[in-house]
């Protein structure tokens, strides 16, 4: 589970912002959070969901994407070129101290009751810093220590051919990226932890969900089941191939496919055909993305990974979850993070919102909602649980859409 995630120098973020997912004292709302025995025998209590507020432009989904950069360069540095630079590294641009500083994030985890606290520093040329250390016994113990780009401390507690790995980590690379490569159980363990973050944006993931459904008949159903009890109307759905040259996609994306050499035959994409029911009980197959409505397709777009998510106890990070979704529907997909009988294994939801009839104390802690705000160009992160919120008077909605928690728009 995720227990905090912290970025500085990143697009509207200057300095260091941090969300954090552990429980505060209170013990209100105790569906909210899961409670984890750690390999020394202490529990902590951390949260299930967090949401975050504010205005247009204010850095939300600055924030959103952070996490999202961080997850796409540990996943895919090793196979940067060399002098390609780091990819998904954008500084704040907006104060000279910090254009040409590095980026830095880090994150704070559990996995199997096992404390892990990774990070780095990057500029967009290359690694800088990197560290990684493990809490096995309550004290760190120091798996990775890389300082300058290719200077390397003790990395005491590391086993396996650190030398090998140190020697093939290219500039631009992360070491856990590279050693995992090259077969390092101990940081297999880390990266397979830091794999159960996912992120999608507000369109879903559509070609997830199609391939969800086409690993079993259960996980079909499953969708199907999502999808009906919100009264789509859909009776049925039917997840198939074709080519590209039988796909609708735009024939300027099938022009750059040929100029690139591509097959069109070969090349394959997810159709659904999704089935209704007439007033004289036949069947009728509609066009997936041409005739059902945006929240539809946003709605299968997000059932994929959320009913994913909720079966192995990951963490899913959204942003503008409510898009396209009525209020009600995105209130019970938020609910099956706070219900034990669907979240069995901890799973973990952050999402960015501007969905305010969810503010209020019979849905969330004070620890789980966040606002984001703009302050001297710079996107500040704060926590409701900063405010003294009376329990059971103070209509949270209310309070915010007046500006008593700031993060909202200055209209002159």
């Amino acid at each position: 589970m995720l227990l905090e995630f912290s970025v500085t120098n990143f697009r509207s973020i200057k300095d260091k912002q941090t969300l954090r997912l552990l429980k505060t004292k209170k013990n209100e709302l105790t569906n909210n959070f899961t409670t984890i025995t750690l390999s020394t025998g202490k529990t902590l209590d951390v949260l299930n969901s967090a949401v975050i507020y504010g205005a247009n432009a204010s850095g939300k989904s600055n924030l959103v994407l952070a996490l999202w950069s961080m997850l796409n360069i540990i996943r895919g540095s090793f196979g940067y070129q060399p002098n390609t630079g780091v990819k998904n590294i954008e500084p704040f641009l907006l104060a000279k101290e910090s254009k040409n500083q590095p980026t830095e994030f880090e994150l704070d985890l559990i996995d199997n009751g096992v404390r892990y606290v990774y990070g780095f520093s990057a500029t967009e040329d290359k690694i800088i810093d990197e560290w990684l250390y493990q809490y096995p016994k309550g004290s760190p113990q120091n798996l990775i220590d890389r300082q300058s780009t290719s200077q390397w401390g003790t990395m005491s507690a590391l086993k396996g051919k650190k030398k090998t790995w140190q020697e093939n980590t290219k500039d631009n690379s992360l070491f856990l990226s590279t050693a995992v490569q090259f077969n390092s159980e101990s940081l297999q363990v880390v990266f397979s932890a830091v794999q159960k973050l996912t992120g999608m944006f507000e369109a879903g993931d559509f070609d997830f969900t199609c391939y969800q459904a086409n690993v079993s008949k259960e996980s079909a159903q499953e969708i199907l089941d999502l999808m009906q009890a919100f009264d789509v109307g859909i009776e049925n759905f039917v997840v198939s191939k074709e080519t590209a040259e039988e796909s609708k996609i735009p024939d300027e994306m099938k022009d750059i496919l040929v100029k690139k050499g591509e097959d069109l035959s070969k090349i394959k994409f997810f159709k659904v055909e999704s089935q209704h029911v007439s007033d004289d009980g036949d069947v009728v197959p509609f066009n997936f993305k041409e005739q059902e409505s945006e929240g539809t397709q946003k709605l299968f777009g997000l059932a994929g990974p959320w009913l994913r998510v909720l079966a192995k106890g990951y963490c899913l990070v959204v942003d503008e979850l409510h898009n396209s979704l009525h209020p009600k529907l995105v209130a019970y997909l938020v609910s099956m993070f706070h219900n034990p009988e669907i979240n069995k294994h901890g799973a973990q939801l952050i999402f960015v919102t501007h969905e305010t009839s969810l503010l209020n104390q019979d849905t969330f802690r004070k620890d789980q909602v966040w606002f984001c705000e703009k302050e001297n160009n710079a996107t500040e992160l704060f926590s409701l649980a900063d405010f003294k919120v009376r329990k059971g008077v103070d209509n949270l909605e209310s309070a915010y859409l007046s500006g008593r928690y700031g993060a909202v728009p200055y209209l002159k």
